[in-house]
């Protein structure tokens, strides 16, 4: 196993496009997208039962070094801060294969 750090974002559905430009334009091509995450936070319920994207969130998973881990919470802080989500960073345990 090699350990990582594993990021996770939880953010406006909406927004999803522009975050993922964000990692693309420090570096980060691998990652995976889970939309339509349902929950409740400080912007209220998020149902994920709506026609469109609006009131919904996406979460966004990343396995990363610490080098990439930082540059990546780096460039989300400002965006978090002014649009809302949420991101927890903890080790991991990569299984290569």
């Amino acid at each position: 196993m090699k350990p990582v750090k594993r990021i996770e974002i939880i953010i406006d559905s909406l927004d999803v496009k522009m975050v993922l430009q964000d990692l693309e334009d420090i570096g980060i091509t691998s990652y995976s997208v889970i939309r339509d995450v349902i929950g409740s936070g400080d912007r209220g319920a998020r149902s994920g039962d709506l026609l469109n994207d609006a009131m919904k969130n996406s979460y966004i998973l990343i396995a990363c070094d610490d080098t990439e881990a930082e540059k990546i919470t780096e460039a989300l802080r400002p965006k978090l801060k002014r649009y809302g989500g949420m991101c927890l960073v903890s080790d991991a345990q990569w299984l290569t294969h």
